[in-house]
């Protein structure tokens, strides 16, 4: 059987488990592996390489890092190993025209999303802050335009009512894994047509900046859960308290009536609640600026002004 010669080129973590299964996929030659270079990471800000390049390493397959997908010495290196396909799944650049059609069978994307929902740089979190029941993965072949190129196929998965960020891309990053290699055979070897997608229907999400994360207490309970669960991991959600940052790294929504003001902080039973619109957020895990993790009692323990106080959108 003749293998078909791809460039896989990644960065993020949701890609590694797919890289991992088409390197170990008979069918396919991965002949170049291209990922973004090391930056620095952690407190002591050390370079540190993308979770991309550390399968890569540990397969043994040829990793190119440019600076630029698109300049001239990327396009003549892309083009010198001559492959069939370029696979592209959250690899963190925008291709050019040149790089798109080096391939005979251009570049083909992995979108984690059902398109044309959720088009752009953050649809796993777009997907819980908005409170869908469902999201999965599109192939699809990559034109000049963000995420618009015909679609070969789509897998879909429910998101459950606790999933967060990092659950539901390790869910993704699984279902990849484990569908998008016969799928992109199938297309490479011209038995699916890849469909238009339908533009009337398309939703776009922004890439996020860590001031998404900030809470206001003015709105709906339900959404502020949604958007806790959306950016666990980063940006993180987080409010100010005693002028301080406060991270909330866990909570839960809950129906009740309060008539304190929005933001305010008080006892419910025997949990702690937090006022909003339509119900409370009751709170399980936080983490006070420059401290680490902790439960909600633990957290009270040391911080018994907690109760009864106001949260606020700034210092």
């Amino acid at each position: 059987m003749n293998q078909i010669k791809i460039i896989f080129a990644g960065t993020a973590e949701i890609a590694s488990s797919l890289l991992h299964s088409l390197a170990k996929d008979d069918r396919f030659d991965v002949c170049l592996v291209v990922t973004q270079v090391d930056k620095p990471a952690g407190r002591k800000m050390e370079l540190s390489p993308s979770p991309v390049k550390i399968i890569a390493e540990e397969l043994n397959l040829k990793i190119y890092q440019p600076q630029d997908i698109n300049s001239s010495e990327s396009i003549n290196l892309i083009k010198g190993n001559n492959p069939t396909a370029i696979l592209v799944m959250a690899y963190g650049q925008i291709f050019s025209k040149e790089v798109l059609i080096i391939a005979k069978n251009g570049c083909i994307n992995v979108h984690a999303s059902i398109l044309p929902k959720y088009r752009g740089a953050s649809p796993i979190q777009c997907a819980i802050g908005n409170l869908e029941k469902e999201t999965g993965i599109s192939l699809m072949r990559m034109d000049e335009k963000m995420d618009e190129g015909d679609v070969y196929s789509q897998f879909s998965i429910p998101i459950e009512a606790d999933d967060n960020s990092v659950t539901l891309e390790t869910k993704l990053a699984h279902l990849t894994s484990q569908r998008i290699p016969d799928a992109l055979y199938v297309a490479l070897n011209g038995n699916t047509k890849p469909i238009p997608q339908d533009d009337s229907r398309s939703t776009y999400c922004h890439k996020i900046t860590k001031t998404d994360g900030l809470i206001d207490w003015n709105e709906d309970a339900k959404q502020i859960e949604a958007r806790i669960r959306a950016f666990t991991g980063w940006p993180g959600t987080y409010t100010f308290f005693n002028g301080k940052s406060l991270k909330i790294i866990e909570g839960r929504y809950q129906e009740m009536e309060s008539k304190n003001e929005p933001g305010t902080v008080f006892k419910a039973d025997s949990s702690v609640a937090i006022t909003s619109k339509n119900g409370v957020i009751l709170p399980t895990h936080v983490q006070m600026e420059g401290k680490k993790v902790q439960n909600i009692n633990d957290f009270i323990n040391g911080n018994p002004d907690f109760i009864n106080s106001k949260l606020t959108a700034t210092p």
